[in-house]
């Protein structure tokens, strides 16, 4: 599930904390285990996904289109309520969306900020891939195609040739990208060096 804590201000403009920093309610996860399905208490519980440990938990009560929240934010107690609403899917069914406590906006994901769940917009929250540099893109992708794969990245048993040669080749264009952004920062470095020597009067 969800990983614990919030980031504070890193001190510059346009920054906006985290979603994956954030404790969140996913409407498809309380569906797959049975918290849209039926009505009671349940507790819900979230963990690191490295450690194993419990960054935070909190009780549900759920009733007919509706879920109240109970838990502690900074030691005071909290209760909140998250109305459901359905849509009607095109091959029959419905589909099941929490609706923000803030702006009543129909959602996915509901998180934890500021002590109370909200929608992703009202919480001013960015995904950490809209803040990656070339770096750190070409890391996360190269990160996905790996998990994609078996160790020392072997082709796993039933996967296409084609495919695991595409794999590759995404893995291979993104040490490619690390390599031009890396070329790209020593050139950028060694000529503000080079002015700086210029404005002090020695050869750098």
């Amino acid at each position: 599930m969800g990983t614990g804590g919030s980031r504070s201000g890193a001190g510059r403009p346009g920054w906006h904390a985290k979603a994956e920093h954030c404790l969140r309610l996913n409407v498809r996860e309380l569906q797959r285990h049975g918290v849209l399905q039926s009505t009671g208490y349940f507790g819900w519980h979230w963990t690191n996904t490295c450690s194993g440990e419990e960054t935070g938990s909190i009780g549900i009560t759920a009733s007919t289109g509706s879920l109240r929240l109970n838990f502690s934010s900074n030691g005071t107690p909290v209760t909140q309520y998250v109305h459901l609403d359905r849509t009607p899917c095109h091959f029959g069914g419905t589909r099941a969306w929490l609706c923000c406590p803030r702006c009543s906006r129909r959602v996915g994901v509901l998180y934890l900020r500021g002590g109370n769940f909200m929608c992703r917009r009202c919480g001013r929250l960015a995904y950490a891939s809209q803040s990656d540099d070339v770096m750190g893109s070409s890391w996360r992708r190269q990160h996905r195609l790996e998990r994609r794969l078996d160790d020392d990245l072997a082709r796993p048993k039933g996967m296409h040739h084609r495919t695991h040669q595409a794999l590759i080749q995404g893995i291979l264009q993104c040490h490619h990208a690390r390599d031009l952004a890396l070329a790209g920062f020593i050139t950028r470095m060694n000529s503000r060096l080079r002015k700086l020597g210029d404005d002090l009067g020695i050869d750098l």
